[in-house]
């Protein structure tokens, strides 16, 4: 059988940010593309399939709500059910992490898994237990 490399979209406005994440995840063996926005994100998740979407919560300074990336988590959950969906970000709140996690009145659970950017020495991890549980 043939080793299939799961492929993960990585979406964070910040340049940095989103860097460091694609290369823990090439570092790692997987597939990664990157997206900026919301708006490039759903370009690119269209054009093609994904295994996993790593989101920033808050995908550019004028959201003040901090609460994109959740937006943008349930358009995937909506129109790319076998995404699996991983929320991290530097502006967590207990009520962020419930909406992320918990089902809404649907049954549906935004997000597989929610981390802190100042966890992603663990990101690798999450990712591959997410992915090992679709």
């Amino acid at each position: 059988m043939a080793y299939k490399r799961h492929r993960i979209l990585v979406v964070d406005d910040l340049a940095d940010w989103r860097y460091t994440l694609m290369g823990l995840l090439v570092d790692a063996g997987y597939d990664v593309l990157a997206a900026d926005s919301y708006t490039s994100a759903l370009g690119l998740l269209e054009a093609g399939r994904f295994d996993l979407a790593v989101l920033d919560m808050c995908l550019d300074e004028t959201d003040g709500a901090n609460k994109a990336g959740l937006d943008l988590a349930a358009e995937i959950r909506h129109r790319w059910p076998a995404v699996k969906v991983v929320i991290l970000t530097g502006y967590g709140t207990p009520a962020t992490m419930r909406q992320a996690m918990e089902p809404d009145v649907h049954g549906q659970v935004l997000a597989a898994d929610y981390i802190s950017k100042t966890q992603t020495e663990e990101l690798v991890q999450v990712v591959w237990r997410v992915l090992r549980n679709r």
